[in-house]
């Protein structure tokens, strides 16, 4: 008896060593990505990616992407973290424009560097290619 009572004891508290806790997820923040691009919110957008938040989720009115708000105010730092979480460079909004062409609105400047390297295209520059 003493025996089976050392065993359950042993069996319990082995168990009790081998379970491991459950993995807690890392909160997503409560701006929403594209916002907080648009914005230049570069901790925001930051955690956003370290929670694996899908980095082309879009805003309603427009479509525009998380890449298209920073590319349209301006953000080449956030641009280029974007980029850096594999956004699609080419994602086109409601209105046709990619966002190189919200980049290249203004006059020759980083962002448009950033979202070339290497396929960004402008809209105007894929039907070219497609007409080819």
């Amino acid at each position: 008896m003493k025996l089976l009572l050392q065993t359950i004891i042993a069996v319990a508290l082995l168990m009790g060593c081998v379970t491991t806790p459950e993995p807690t997820a890392i909160p997503k923040p409560g701006t929403p990505i594209w916002a907080a691009t648009k914005m230049g919110n570069k901790e925001v957008v930051l955690q956003h990616i370290v929670a694996r938040t899908e980095v082309d989720t879009r805003n309603e009115p427009c479509g525009a992407s998380s890449l298209h708000s920073a590319a349209w105010c301006g953000h080449p730092d956030i641009v280029e973290l974007i980029l850096a979480a594999e956004a699609n460079v080419n994602a086109i909004n409601f209105d046709g424009k990619m966002p190189l062409d919200c980049a290249t609105i203004f006059p020759k400047n980083e962002m448009e560097d950033l979202l070339r390297n290497p396929v960004g295209r402008t809209a105007a520059e894929l039907k070219a290619e497609a007409f080819k």
